[in-house]
């Protein structure tokens, strides 16, 4: 199953703004949530791009129960990519603002 365009070209979006800043993002704990495992090793190449630009990603699947953005006040990733596009919103993931 193919994520929809948009997410596609959201993705996309990031990754060439971190490519395009000079010191990079501050933070490099990136948020990885999937509908399903097998994301992680279908997008391999994808997510070894991260890796390779220095991010540690830590991959959870979307609606994990236990799935928390923040602790003590705060946040514990400093980025999110989002590959479940068929999972409903979680608790945890504040509604989004326009």
């Amino acid at each position: 199953m193919a994520p929809p365009r948009h997410l596609l070209l959201l993705l996309l979006a990031l990754a060439a703004a971190a490519a395009a800043a000079e010191e990079g993002p501050r933070g490099r704990r990136l948020l990885v949530l999937l509908d399903d495992l097998a994301v992680r090793s279908s997008h391999s190449a994808f997510f070894g791009s991260l890796q390779a630009r220095g991010f540690d990603l830590d991959f959870r699947l979307a609606d994990d129960p236990k799935l928390s953005l923040h602790r003590y006040g705060q946040y514990l990733y400093d980025g999110l990519v989002l590959f479940a596009p068929s999972t409903p919103r979680n608790r945890s993931l504040p509604p989004p603002s326009l």
